[in-house]
């Protein structure tokens, strides 16, 4: 199947019998990781239901006026509701006026479909508009809502959809797929490994050059142990990371510190590629004190502080570690 994921084509097959059969349902939840291409396949199988020249595989032909339509971003009977440029959450009027477009007659002869991502961005009264329309859908209507966590939508909500669940692929599948667009294959296997499985996810830290910083970072928590760097002026330095990156890849550090401390081996470790400078770090810390890290990083993490207050538990957290505890 070109133009499909190869790990999206067990799902996309599915879906397209369910269509061959009549059996497409109005309403589908698309949930998993991020990095996975849910939106990429809510998009293609827009593309299917659109298309009036389908191929045998169920795929859009990519040639026929409702294909062009679609891929200029002008097809009549194809609506996208996402967050609103500066907008934190998606709002009643958005959905109302998808609920409005969705109840007339498609333009063609065939479908109208919507996509909403992230749905779980929907504020309460948006949820609410969209449950009336999720009760009573139009004929010939489609809607797919995207989520990386389908727990915030409504279960209300959730129960009127099928659920589709995007899980990450095998890991040969996903560094065969990786392999044609990264030429290091050590790079590749790393970022996969960091991205949690997800092959989209990892293509996007390898661009952002998130293998050397990790290193850059771990070399800067190593200084401040051996009296090479202060922790404030660590913190100062990890202040200017998207969010609490760095936060996250000291307790990701800290877990493979105490795996290899617990159980002598470095098979189960996630950042292998730092095998080496942690189990030295593993080998200074009292086991104590890093479980005590652990946990003052993941109230951090919970907690969803403002900037202000992430620049400070940053401090907290890595003066704690300049003394040990």
């Amino acid at each position: 199947m070109a133009d499909i994921f190869p790990w999206h084509r067990q799902i996309f097959t599915q879906l397209a019998g369910q269509l061959e059969a009549g059996k497409l349902p109005h309403a589908l939840l698309f949930s998993g990781n991020p990095g996975l291409g849910k939106l990429a396949l809510a998009q293609q199988l827009a593309g299917t239901l659109l298309c009036s020249a389908r191929l045998a595989d169920g795929q859009p032909c990519g040639e026929c006026p409702a294909c062009a339509q679609l891929a200029a971003g002008s097809h009549p009977d194809f609506l996208y509701i996402t967050l609103e440029e500066d907008a934190t959450a998606i709002k009643v009027d958005q959905v109302r006026a998808l609920a409005g477009a969705l109840s007339m007659c498609a333009h063609g002869q065939g479908f109208k479909v919507a996509i909403i991502a992230p749905a779980d961005l929907m504020n309460a009264n948006a949820a609410n508009s969209l449950l009336k329309t999720l009760e009573e859908p139009s004929d010939n209507t489609v809607l797919v809502l995207v989520s990386d966590r389908p727990s915030r939508l409504p279960a209300t909500i959730r129960s009127r959809c099928q659920q589709v669940r995007f899980n990450a692929p095998d890991q040969a599948l996903a560094m065969e797929w990786l392999s044609g667009h990264l030429a290091n294959a050590q790079q590749a296997r790393i970022c996969l490994e960091l991205a949690a499985g997800a092959p989209l996810a990892a293509l996007e830290l390898a661009a952002d050059g998130v293998v050397e910083a990790r290193r850059e970072r771990l070399g800067q928590l190593v200084d401040i142990l051996d009296g090479r760097a202060t922790a404030l002026d660590v913190a100062q330095a990890w202040s200017k990371d998207e969010g609490l990156q760095a936060i996250r890849w000291m307790r990701d550090w800290l877990m493979d510190m105490l795996r290899m401390r617990m159980t002598g081996q470095r098979q189960e470790i996630r950042n292998i590629d730092l095998a080496d400078a942690l189990d030295g770090l593993a080998r200074k810390l009292d086991k104590r004190v890093m479980f005590e890290q652990v946990d003052r990083i993941n109230r951090v993490l919970v907690s969803g502080a403002g900037s202000l207050n992430r620049q400070l538990m940053t401090e907290d957290i890595l003066l704690a570690w300049a003394a040990g505890q």
